[in-house]
């Protein structure tokens, strides 16, 4: 590799984290915009699909903006450094010979862009989620929050994105335990997600995808190792009516709301709540600057008597 074309893949990286905002803060910036973040409860509960739907859709929108506004200052970055040569040049001429001098250069932002875009959708699509269910006032944590060292292994733990309610409650009864996994498309994973659930003895796990194309092959094969497959409304009226094993967002949300009531009352060793106490502080120190989530761990505070 020569030292251009080096320091340009370098130019990439710092510009990106620059001029990017993180997928996290995309998607909070358009829950707030779409006003999401001024709707009570059963607005989630009623309208979950939907509001992945918008989410999804307004954080494209937006993504492609930046993403624009980002690849054109990386092309000026390469016209600057040598504009002069272009100065008699008719447009076509200019084009033809930046893009014939530049190749390895505009490669290597195309192929940026392109991984870019594939890791950003995933962990978008896991804010949008995470945001509905604080909506939905559904405790969980995510297993960014609470580290690997919680689950059976750690295939497991890069699996799982958030539980419900917790950690503690995992550790304490897993019966009584829901876990959740996010992926856009589901590939091959799904397999990966049944051996895994194999090890453990949670009641189920949510598999909460967009995928329009799983079979009824794979999803018989998925039922049986106790995973559910959520999407939106508008996925299964077109790809899963007949599936028993597909559910809307919003029926997991239900089936979630049920399952929190059995830890009503629930007799919690002290060491336990207060491990509790103290992530929820922590979290919010963290999202200080984030109103909804700050509130909703607030909230989840409040209920922990230590």
């Amino acid at each position: 590799m020569n030292n251009q074309l080096k320091e340009f893949k370098n130019t990439i990286k710092v510009e990106r984290s620059k001029l990017l905002p993180s997928p996290f803060d995309m998607v909070y910036k358009n829950f707030e915009k779409l006003g999401y973040h001024k709707q009570n409860e059963q607005f989630f509960y009623d309208n979950a699909s939907i509001i992945i739907d918008e989410l999804r859709n307004q954080s494209w929108i937006e993504f492609k903006k930046i993403e624009k506004e980002f690849s054109k200052k990386l092309y000026s970055h390469l016209l600057d450094q040598d504009s002069e040569n272009y100065k008699n040049m008719t447009v076509k001429e200019g084009i033809e010979k930046f893009t014939s001098k530049h190749t390895d250069e505009i490669y290597a932002l195309q192929l940026s862009n392109t991984q870019s875009r594939r890791s950003r959708a995933g962990k978008e699509f896991e804010s949008i989620i995470e945001l509905v269910l604080m909506g939905a006032n559904i405790e969980f944590v995510t297993q960014g929050s609470i580290g690997s060292g919680v689950f059976e292994s750690s295939e497991l733990a890069k699996l799982v994105d958030c539980v419900v309610p917790g950690a503690a409650e995992y550790n304490l009864n897993k019966r009584n335990t829901s876990l959740i996994s996010t992926k856009t498309s589901l590939r091959e994973r799904w397999q990966e997600v049944g051996d895994e659930m194999s090890r453990t003895k949670a009641k189920e796990m949510y598999l909460v995808t967009l995928d329009e194309s799983i079979s009824e092959k794979t999803l018989k094969l998925i039922e049986k190792n106790n995973i559910i497959i959520v999407t939106t409304k508008s996925v299964i009226d077109k790809n899963y009516l007949n599936s028993s094993n597909v559910i809307s967002f919003e029926d997991m949300l239900n089936e979630l709301h049920i399952q929190l009531l059995q830890w009503n009352n629930y007799g919690y060793p002290a060491t336990e709540l207060n491990n509790k106490k103290e992530l929820y502080q922590t979290l919010i120190e963290k999202y200080d600057g984030n109103m909804f989530v700050r509130n909703y761990y607030e909230n989840m505070l409040s209920n922990i008597n230590v």
